[in-house]
């Protein structure tokens, strides 16, 4: 008797061990910071003569959908002049939001006539947001941006206008 009260204990506690509870399945995600910026070339760069209250004459491009960045968080791009040359050209920049942009504008600040520094300077920041570029829907901003220069250096007497680059660099602080 007791070998068969023993064979049942045996039998019952193997069958219980053999049983499969239901849990909820788990999930865990983990978003790593985004960020993708993209510069695009116009193919011809319009300048266009500005007379204003300086003591020389500017000239003005505009660039339609020049910057576009995707963030999932906030972001700085800054700016710097290819140029090593202190007393020249001087190029300043606004940028402002496309016409195209439908990502987050909240928390976006645009900064105005950004007079950038030679490449061997520190970048000057002239666009920095507190907020990811996604609203919801569309992920990413695009800003155009109005280059300015003296028109003297676009214009010298016997030579071709110069090239200057601009060169751009985004972080997330």
């Amino acid at each position: 008797m007791k070998k068969v009260f023993a064979l049942f204990l045996f039998l019952f506690i193997g069958t219980n061990n053999l049983k499969i509870y239901a849990q909820a399945p788990g999930l865990s995600i983990k978003l790593l910071d985004a960020l993708s910026f993209t510069i695009t070339q116009p193919e011809l760069l319009n300048f266009v003569s500005k007379n204003g209250n300086k003591k020389k004459d500017m000239m003005i491009a505009k660039v339609a959908d020049h910057i576009t960045v995707i963030s999932s968080r906030g972001y700085e791009v800054r700016a710097i002049s290819g140029s090593g040359i202190k007393d020249g050209p001087f190029l300043s920049l606004s940028p402002f939001f496309g016409e195209t942009n439908k990502g987050n504008t909240n928390g976006v600040v645009l900064a105005r006539d950004i007079a950038l520094p030679p490449a061997n300077g520190n970048p000057a920041t002239v666009i920095s947001a507190a907020n990811s570029s996604w609203n919801g829907i569309n992920p990413e901003n695009k800003f155009n941006v109005e280059y300015s220069m003296e028109s003297d250096f676009l214009k010298p007497k016997g030579k071709n206008p110069p090239a200057i680059p601009v060169i751009y660099t985004v972080l997330q602080p």
